[in-house]
């Protein structure tokens, strides 16, 4: 007795293998293209990518240093790309394993300077670091 086994016509296959590879790269790059700035660059403390902007006012850059008392503070490098003193406030939210952290000083920057602004916290530095979750986000308004 013969059985009847379908099969794809010739080339089929290739062609489901070759969408089947680009669609799971596309799906892998989709999913990662987030994590950097979710996550930031926790051991490097460089920037995580946050560029928000208010007028000519763009933020170049966010870093988590220890400050002199031992408590955290966020420099946030703000840049005034335009031709006249621009002022803004810059709100930091700092995230550590769920409890929320605010600081929103009112910042002035004259046209087409750079500015690294010192936002102190009212928690120590270890505490941060030492938080399993810890995202640090700013707006400029």
């Amino acid at each position: 007795m013969r059985r009847f086994i379908p099969t794809a016509p010739m080339g089929w296959s290739m062609r489901r293998r070759e969408s089947l590879q680009k669609l799971g790269l596309v799906v892998s790059l989709t999913s990662m293209s987030g994590c950097a700035t979710i996550l930031g660059d926790r051991g490097n403390q460089k920037d995580d990518g946050d560029n928000s902007r208010s007028g000519d006012l763009e933020s170049r850059g966010i870093k988590p240093k220890k400050g002199e008392n031992g408590h955290l503070v966020v420099v946030v490098t703000v840049k005034n790309t335009g031709k006249e003193t621009e002022s803004a406030d810059l709100k930091v939210t700092v995230k550590t394993d769920g409890t929320v952290h605010e600081e929103t000083p009112t910042i002035t920057i004259p046209a087409g300077k750079t500015k690294e602004v010192s936002v102190p916290f009212d928690m120590t530095y270890d505490r941060y670091e030492n938080a399993t979750n810890r995202p640090i986000s700013i707006n400029l308004k």
